[in-house]
């Protein structure tokens, strides 16, 4: 029932206005995305309100004056602006808190005031537009000659948004490109990008001596090695790895190819002399084998010359006919 009546209490408000043709305020608000936005009604005697019906293409809201002093009684016609309007209780301006895009467009109050049969309607145009993130300054450098740099400074965004405007200090430029001409004693000079929008602004700085050192082709070549940095990054480790792979595989080969010869000797002895004498005999390895058949060991052969005793000896000294082979590997 209370409902019926506020929307009958909006009838007539329209009707009033349109009655008494008093000229409607209109002003531009602006407001910030995921923040908060205040519509000022500057109400002169916020104590004679009797009704206040906020519009914005449909009904948005009802706003009445608080039983015995307390605060404004709000009622929320539409769905999107559940939980997210406040009323100031000392003005009755209207807030809207968390504020989306879609909540920008034209705003309409319409005020009644006790003992006024006219109704005061004011217009309101609102804009959202995010805050803005801190702009990157890139430099470029195109000649130089003598001490003197020729240097192209770029300011972005790493994200771009609408209506946003470049400004460059100190030399006042309107633009998000600046080019530079300097000579080694400007290098104390400091150049600041500053970005803005209507509702936020945000700068980025850098130096003269940053961009002109002593010789002005080192920012061509701190530019080419910054390109570099990253291949170089995963380049280095992997020729390291390869270097010593490398290393490690060759010495593993020459460990496998140096394989000792074999040598085989022979040994031939008289055991019944005095001086046992011996002779060597080294037999060389077959060409044809192969490192794979390379004997890993030695073999030695002693053909030894025994003398039997017998029971009964002979004046013969010469050596017994009978000879011994041993072979000892």
């Amino acid at each position: 029932m209370a409902q019926h009546h506020l929307w009958i209490w909006f009838l007539c408000l329209q009707t009033w206005s349109e009655a008494a043709g008093r000229g409607a305020d209109s002003s531009v608000v602006y407001g910030i995305l995921g923040e908060s936005v205040t519509f000022p009604l500057n109400i002169q005697e916020p104590q004679k309100v009797r009704i206040i019906a906020w519009t914005s293409d449909s009904s948005v809201a009802f706003v009445k004056p608080g039983l015995q002093g307390a605060p404004p009684d709000v009622t929320v016609t539409r769905a999107v602006y559940e939980g997210r309007l406040d009323v100031i209780a000392q003005n009755y301006d209207l807030v809207i808190r968390n504020l989306r895009m879609e909540d920008a467009g034209t705003y309409k109050a319409d005020i009644n005031e006790e003992n006024t049969p006219t109704t005061t309607t004011k217009h309101y145009h609102l804009h959202i537009y995010p805050r803005l993130g801190k702009p990157k300054i890139i430099p470029s450098l195109k000649t130089s000659a003598n001490n003197f740099c020729n240097v192209t400074l770029t300011c972005s965004l790493e994200k771009e948004e609408k209506n946003v405007t470049y400004s460059w200090s100190p030399s006042g430029e309107k633009s998000n490109v600046l080019q530079i001409f300097e000579s080694p004693k400007d290098q104390n000079l400091t150049y600041t990008c500053t970005a803005q929008n209507p509702v936020s602004n945000s700068s980025d700085s850098v130096t003269a001596q940053q961009l002109c050192t002593d010789n002005p082709r080192d920012l061509r070549s701190r530019m080419f090695l910054s390109g570099l940095a990253a291949p170089l990054f995963i380049l280095i480790p992997l020729s390291v790895f390869l270097f010593y792979w490398n290393k490690r595989r060759q010495k593993r080969i020459d460990l496998e190819g140096d394989v000792p010869k074999g040598t085989i000797y022979a040994q031939v002895s008289r055991s019944n002399h005095p001086t046992e004498s011996r002779i060597y005999d080294e037999i060389p390895e077959s060409k044809g084998m192969t490192h794979k058949e390379k004997p890993m060991h030695t073999i030695y052969c002693s053909v030894q010359h025994s003398e039997k005793v017998q029971k009964n000896s002979t004046k013969d000294d010469s050596p017994p006919k009978t000879l011994g082979n041993e072979i000892v590997v």
